[in-house]
């Protein structure tokens, strides 16, 4: 009885004389541009196609495949990051020196839940905020957050205060933040209309 093969996966017989399992994308895709590498598997077929052929290390490579493919038709790829949004800013944000060396271990929780909210707050179309473009929504350094209201809240206004901190850390801007609520007044250049 043959075992399935998963796609993309081939058998070859080695010098020794054992069989080895290759998952080896097709010159068609290569063609197309996908730049996922040929790679071996392995001699054993549970890990190499797992029990019933749909598992194993194939199964991962498929799955990127499967990914490249929605990506190149324009499918929405889940856990794909996209340049320029605020999910991408504040990943890179969290690899730059300013944070790895500045947020002190204590803090980085913190940090991570206030990025998480910002990021999955749903705006009034529906959409979440990470999945917008990061300067459409980021203060600007010519942006400054004025003081709304005369009533303070200490709570709310140190949670505010944390999240446009986040915000302005990631992007690199010099904002000024004055809470409880604000609202938005950006300078205009001179000669503008």
């Amino acid at each position: 009885m043959t075992r399935p093969l998963p796609r993309f996966v081939r058998i070859k017989t080695l010098a020794s004389g054992t069989v080895a399992f290759y998952w080896d994308l097709t010159g068609y895709y290569r063609g197309l541009g996908c730049s996922i590498p040929g790679q071996p598997l392995g001699t054993d077929y549970v890990t190499a196609c797992g029990e019933d052929g749909n598992g194993g290390r194939a199964a991962a490579l498929n799955a990127l495949f499967d990914e490249w493919r929605r990506g190149r038709s324009g499918e929405p790829v889940e856990g794909l990051v996209r340049f320029g949004t605020v999910d991408w800013l504040f990943r890179e944000y969290k690899q730059t020196k300013a944070y790895l060396e500045k947020v002190s271990q204590r803090s980085r929780r913190d940090y991570e839940r206030t990025m998480l909210l910002i990021t999955d707050l749903v705006t009034k179309k529906g959409d979440r905020v990470g999945d917008r473009r990061s300067r459409r929504l980021l203060p600007s350094p010519r942006t400054k957050f004025t003081n709304g209201s005369s009533r303070v809240h200490a709570g709310r206004d140190r949670a505010r205060a944390k999240r446009l901190s986040a915000c302005a850390h990631a992007r690199g801007a010099s904002c000024t933040v004055s809470i409880p609520t604000f609202s938005i007044r950006t300078s205009r250049t001179r000669g503008a209309a």
